[in-house]
C-alpha cells in the first residue's frame, strides 16, 4: 500500500468497519446484544477477532524484520496446522495422493516466494515468522472448529462479531496515532478500506460456507495455493512483476498440487 501512499493501519481498520457493516446487512433480521451473546460461539468469535488484528501486526512487523519472502512462506506454511487438525480432529481420510499434493503445495510456497539469490534466514529474526505461522494456523483451525460444531446458517452474524472486535482494537490504535503523532485520516484509506472490506467479508463468508462441503485437508491447501498462484499471475499481468524460472516452477507445482489434492479419494 506504500506504493499508493495509503496508510496500512488506516485501510485495515476501515476494512474491518465495512466488513462489520456488511455482516449486519446480510443478516437482515433485528439485532440486539442478546442476539450475539446467546450464541454458543460468541466467546470464540471474540478470540478470533483479537487474532485477526494480532496476525495483521505480526505480518507487518515480520515483513520489516525478517523480510517479505520469509514472511510470505511462513504465513502460507501455516496451512499445515488446520490440515493436521483435519486428520486428527475432523476425521478427514488421508490418502497417498492427498498427502503428496499437500507436500507439493508446501514446497511450491517456497519456490514461488524465493527471491533471486539466496533467501537469507536469520535465526534471531525467526520469532516473528514463527509466531505468524502459529497465529494464522490457529486462527484457521478455530474457524473450522466453530463451523463444524456451532454454526447453523448464522455465518454472517459470527463474522459480524469477529470483524467488529478487530475494528474496535484497530480504531484505538488509529486514535493513538491521531493524538500522539498528529496523524490525519485520509480519503484514500477510507476508499481502500471499503474495497478491502467487501472483499474480506465476501471471501471469508463463502470460505466458511465451503467448509461444510469439503474436507479441511482439501479446502485449506487448495485455497492457499490458489491464492498464491493467482496473485503471482496478476502481479505479472498488471504490475509488470518479473518471476524467475524457480518462481514459475513453483507456480506449476502449485497447479499440480491443486489437481492432486482436489481429485484425491
Amino acid at each position: 500500500m506504500q506504493k499508493f501512499k495509503v496508510d496500512e493501519l488506516e485501510a485495515i481498520v476501515w476494512n474491518y468497519f465495512f466488513a462489520t457493516l456488511l455482516g449486519v446487512l446480510v443478516w437482515r433480521e433485528s439485532l440486539t446484544l442478546l442476539t450475539f451473546t446467546e450464541k454458543p460461539w460468541f466467546s470464540l468469535a471474540l478470540l478470533i477477532g483479537v487474532f485477526f488484528i494480532i496476525t495483521f501486526f505480526l505480518l507487518s512487523r515480520s515483513t520489516v524484520k525478517a523480510g517479505l519472502a520469509i514472511t510470505a512462506v511462513s504465513s502460507r506454511m501455516s496451512v499445515v496446522i488446520p490440515v493436521i487438525a483435519g486428520f486428527l480432529v475432523f476425521q478427514d481420510k488421508p490418502s497417498f495422493v492427498k498427502i503428496a499434493g499437500i507436500i507439493l503445495a508446501l514446497f511450491s510456497f517456497y519456490l514461488i516466494f524465493k527471491p533471486k539469490g539466496k533467501m537469507n534466514f536469520n535465526l534471531k529474526k525467526a520469532a516473528l515468522p514463527f509466531l505468524l505461522f502459529l497465529g494464522i494456523g490457529t486462527n484457521d483451525t478455530l474457524m473450522k472448529y466453530i463451523e463444524h460444531r456451532y454454526l447453523v446458517n448464522d455465518e454472517s452474524l459470527f463474522l459480524t462479531v469477529v470483524f467488529f472486535v478487530a475494528f474496535c482494537i484497530g480504531i484505538l490504535l488509529v486514535f493513538q496515532k491521531i493524538i500522539f503523532n498528529k496523524k490525519r485520516l485520509s480519503s484514500k484509506g477510507l476508499f481502500v478500506g471499503l474495497v478491502l472490506g467487501a472483499l474480506n467479508f465476501g471471501t471469508t463468508y463463502f470460505f466458511i460456507r465451503s467448509m461444510k462441503h469439503f474436507d479441511t485437508s482439501v479446502l485449506f491447501p487448495v485455497i492457499n495455493v490458489s491464492i498464491v498462484a493467482l496473485t503471482s499471475f496478476l502481479g505479472v499481468l498488471f504490475f509488470q512483476e518479473k518471476l524467475s524460472k524457480i518462481n514459475w516452477a513453483g507456480i506449476l507445482m502449485a497447479i499440480l498440487a491443486i489437481l492432486l489434492i482436489s481429485t484425491a479419494r
